[in-house]
């Protein structure tokens, strides 16, 4: 019996690798990092088969649904089943603070969780990184300002801005001791957030000032993150609008747009937002129908790509009422 056993274990072993090889070839026929259509079709073949003969706690189960799930957050139209499966990983692996893959798979949670406007769920979850983070590096740590900056982002979608404006403010100081690239990287991300916050409370001149310097300091470096500079340009366009200069914010929406550069780094969904600055512009101009028209068209590019309850499509939402209301003319 004890031969039969231990052969049974070697078959299952051999099993098991043949599977963990086929998830990380699926993985590697990315050419740019994203996971493909023939790969998320392989991967979903590997979790099924893991499943069955392995178990929802065996790495070759969770290797393919980390996989899958990391796969179907980048295209953006399937994000609920990616936030599926960062949550049914969460179950399977426990959130032991001696596991060390558990901040990165609560940050991938969170931003599952925010694509689909579930901001308060995401804000709550990127906290957990940090607390998680926090009881193991010094505060002062990339990794920890770095899911902190996203939090703050977060405290705007959910129209906290005092909240955000102290976030923002406390990791931008503490940046200056983190090393670059990263400490830059954590930067313009609260940047962008203090800058917002700071023109929805009425402080737009305050708010221009610092996302111009932003912008200015990342050409200096050649920095070549287009993400950041459309979402630091988007914070320049709210504050432009915020002040009556209207058709500057028209002429920053079209450069924010310029500088979108698609994945590895950047969300391709994400340059959709950009129609909620130029529908407000718009509007700011008179040009009702024009206006009309962008928010109408973010409403149903986002709704398709994030979900009808994303803080981007409630911003769009407003600004149709605004734009087609009687006494709007």
């Amino acid at each position: 019996m004890g031969i039969f056993k231990r052969r049974r274990g070697d078959t299952a072993a051999l099993e098991a690798e043949a599977l963990v090889r086929r998830i990380e070839r699926a993985v590697s026929s990315g050419k740019t990092g994203a996971v493909t259509d023939e790969a998320r079709a392989e991967l979903r073949e590997c979790l099924a088969e893991a499943e069955s003969r392995l178990g929802d706690g065996h790495r070759a189960t969770q290797l393919a649904l980390h996989h899958l799930s990391v796969g179907l957050l980048l295209h953006t139209s399937l994000v609920a089943e990616a936030e599926a499966g960062f949550r049914r990983l969460r179950k399977v692996r426990g959130q032991a603070l001696t596991d060390r893959a558990t901040p990165f798979l609560l940050r991938l949670h969170a931003v599952s969780l925010s694509r689909l406007g579930r901001h308060e769920e995401a804000a709550r979850e990127y906290e957990a990184v940090g607390d998680q983070l926090g009881d193991h590096v010094d505060e002062l740590s990339s990794a920890w300002l770095g899911v902190r900056a996203l939090r703050s982002a977060e405290l705007c979608h959910l129209r906290r801005f005092a909240e955000a404006e102290a976030d923002a403010r406390a990791i931008i100081e503490r940046s200056v001791f983190t090393r670059a690239p990263t400490g830059l990287f954590v930067r313009w991300i609260a940047t962008h957030a203090l800058s917002h916050a700071l023109t929805r409370q009425g402080r737009p001149e305050e708010a221009e000032s610092l996302a111009r310097k932003a912008l200015a300091a990342m050409r200096v470096r050649q920095d070549g993150r287009g993400d950041l500079v459309f979402s630091l340009e988007q914070s320049l366009v709210h504050a432009l609008s915020a002040q009556g200069r209207h058709a500057e914010a028209l002429d920053c929406v079209t450069s924010a747009r310029q500088a979108y550069n698609p994945p590895l780094h950047f969300d391709a969904a994400e340059v959709h937002t950009a129609g909620v600055p130029t529908a407000e512009a718009l509007l700011g101009l008179g040009r009702h129908d024009e206006a009309a028209q962008a928010a109408r068209d973010t409403i149903t590019a986002l709704t398709e790509l994030f979900s009808p309850d994303h803080a981007c499509v409630r911003d769009a939402r407003e600004l149709l009422e605004r734009a087609t209301s009687p006494t709007a003319r």
